[in-house]
């Protein structure tokens, strides 16, 4: 092994491809809280922004202090282009997903999102000459089926063109877990930081704009908690786990977003799920139990912790 793979082999998370699969899984589950967040504030959507990327960056800044303390230059030393790059993508997918919710259904915004593992088999092909699993593709086809079938009787044809703008979501999130895999020394919190500060300029910048702030400070925290606790802490734990996960397999696993939000707010808001959402979300919930199952070692079977 060259002296380049045990930097490798040493940056990458010692955790087995079933362990990083339930991980993604988890990292969904969080997610699926963001949109209840949304639903339970009454400020707009820049407003919203803002108060979310200043939870994120905070959590960010918070633990890279902590853990690179008094060696700044060991951390500035794994930030490269791509972690920036990926940042960006990370602060643009935030962007999009909550702008978009003013311009189309919901259901519209998440059927888009299905298209995610076929944008990162794309991208995992280009960037990594990865190709899918037989299985994964399986999955993904099983889990557009269900996806589609939850949409079904919630898509209306008022529809906003700017609402189009949603489908750049999936191939966004594409090119993120491509590269966060590609990278060889990564901080799961450095794209973080670049995230939560794209947010912050361009909530800060669209807020002003438009008048001023006007959140209560119950929204400013209902906001700045969807930012930290339902968003930095999973997609850390995401880029953590993407190391060791192909990603047309993260995006599907990471559907446990869009099975489990319509849910929440079911649960919490009163919003009724529909026949169609239920059996849909069952459908694909198969899809990925279906998928994580095939992925349990056989007896004797080395846990994985490369790109392999």
């Amino acid at each position: 092994m060259t002296a380049t793979g045990l930097v490798v082999e040493r940056e990458l998370p010692s955790i087995s491809h079933l362990q990083g699969a339930l991980i993604i899984l988890a990292t969904g589950v969080g997610f699926s809280f963001g949109g209840l967040a949304f639903r339970s504030v009454d400020i707009g959507s820049w407003e919203y922004l803002f108060f979310r990327g200043l939870g994120m960056g905070a959590v960010a800044v918070v633990v890279l202090a902590i853990r690179y303390r008094g060696r700044a230059s060991d951390l500035f030393a794994r930030v490269g282009r791509t972690h920036v790059v990926a940042g960006l993508i990370a602060g643009a997918m935030n962007t999009l997903f909550i702008v978009s919710l003013s311009f189309a259904s919901v259901a519209f915004v998440l059927l888009l999102q299905t298209l995610a593992p076929v944008t990162a088999a794309y991208f995992s092909w280009l960037i990594l000459r990865e190709r899918p699993s037989f299985t994964v593709v399986v999955a993904t086809l099983i889990a557009l089926v269900g996806v589609s079938v939850m949409v079904s009787g919630t898509i209306t044809s008022d529809l906003s063109p700017y609402g189009l703008l949603a489908i750049l979501i999936p191939v966004g999130f594409g090119l993120y877990t491509t590269l966060i895999r590609s990278a060889e020394r990564i901080d799961a919190m450095v794209p973080l930081v670049v995230a939560g500060g794209s947010l912050l300029v361009a909530g800060t910048v669209a807020v002003v704009a438009q008048g001023g702030f006007t959140a209560s400070i119950r929204d400013a925290a209902i906001g700045t908690f969807a930012g930290s606790v339902l968003l930095a802490a999973p997609l850390a734990a995401f880029n953590m786990a993407q190391r060791v996960v192909p990603a047309p397999e993260s995006a599907l696993l990471i559907m446990s977003e869009i099975v489990l939000a319509p849910i929440w707010v079911w649960l919490f808001v009163d919003e009724q799920a529909s026949a169609t959402t239920v059996i849909g979300g069952a459908i694909v919930m198969a899809a990925m139990v279906w998928l994580t199952l095939r992925r349990v070692p056989k007896r004797g079977r080395r846990p994985i912790t490369t790109r392999g």
